[in-house]
């Protein structure tokens, strides 16, 4: 039980919640519920921000294409 508590009092330390004096320490049900949620927040954003960069790598990439073929365009007109 002692270990148990331990894990809870260190997982207390990382998750985000007010800390202080005059704050309660949080129960162990609230600590579980709280990090969970803390877990699934971060999962949440780690998908937004990975749909983000495929966003950008694609409009980069067609850019990129844009690119290329107005170069192809102009380098065509020169040789005509």
């Amino acid at each position: 039980m002692h270990d148990l508590n331990e894990a809870l009092d260190d997982l207390r330390a990382v998750i985000p919640y007010a800390h202080g004096g005059s704050v309660r320490k949080l129960s162990k049900i609230a600590t579980l519920l709280l990090a969970k949620n803390h877990i699934i927040m971060q999962a949440k954003a780690i998908d937004e921000l990975t749909a983000l960069v495929s966003q950008m790598k694609k409009k980069n990439l067609e850019s990129s294409e844009d690119v290329a073929t107005e170069q192809e365009k102009s380098s065509k007109s020169e040789s005509d």
